[in-house]
């Protein structure tokens, strides 16, 4: 986060990033915007990840699977909250962080609606836009998203997010916290 912040990036929250994949001239752009993205809801997201962000004053965007929340490890609605109110934007990843192929179209629709339903229930927000699990999704789960009025979903495929993909494919840079501050720069953020 040091090194985004020392090097001129400017993270977005998620609806400010939607504004500008759908190239809303209103405000205009950074010159180097991200979106920073957290997946499954761990606890130390709200330990570890939640106080260097408010450091640097950053937003973030939690993909968070609500089946999973007050388990050992997890996050509680109590946290959410407080990431929330500390700038966070909420969205669903699932009921229980399911291998969603694997799942009748029924099974499906219940992961996707339900997480969503939960965290706006919760929250008080709207909780349109996915996350896939494990990043896995086939032609079921996309016609669920369309059919359910989700109005985009995240893949965990290496890349810039833009406008000319699908807007239920949307790719990501990756980060497993394997690499070092070199690969990061060179081989995540310099990627085209």
């Amino acid at each position: 986060m040091a090194y985004l912040h020392d090097h001129g990036y400017t993270p977005l929250s998620l609806d400010a990033f939607i504004r500008l994949l759908e190239g809303d001239t209103s405000e205009k752009a950074p010159e180097k915007p991200i979106l920073l993205t957290f997946d499954d809801g761990y606890i130390d997201n709200y330990e570890q990840a939640m106080p260097i962000l408010a450091k640097y004053g950053f937003p973030a965007t939690l993909f968070v699977s609500p089946g999973m929340t007050e388990q050992d490890g997890y996050l509680n609605w109590d946290q959410i909250k407080k990431m929330q109110a500390g700038g966070w934007d909420i969205q669903p990843h699932g009921m229980s962080h399911p291998h969603l192929p694997k799942l009748t179209a029924d099974e499906q629709a219940y992961e996707i609606v339900e997480a969503r339903k939960l965290i706006e229930e919760h929250l008080g927000t709207k909780a349109d836009i996915f996350c896939y699990p494990y990043g896995e999704r086939n032609k079921t789960t996309l016609k669920l998203l369309k059919q359910h009025g989700f109005r985009y979903a995240f893949t965990i495929d290496q890349g810039y997010a833009t406008n000319e993909q699908s807007p239920f494919l949307l790719k990501r840079l990756f980060v497993n916290g394997e690499e070092d501050l070199h690969a990061f720069e060179t081989q995540l953020l310099k990627r085209k």
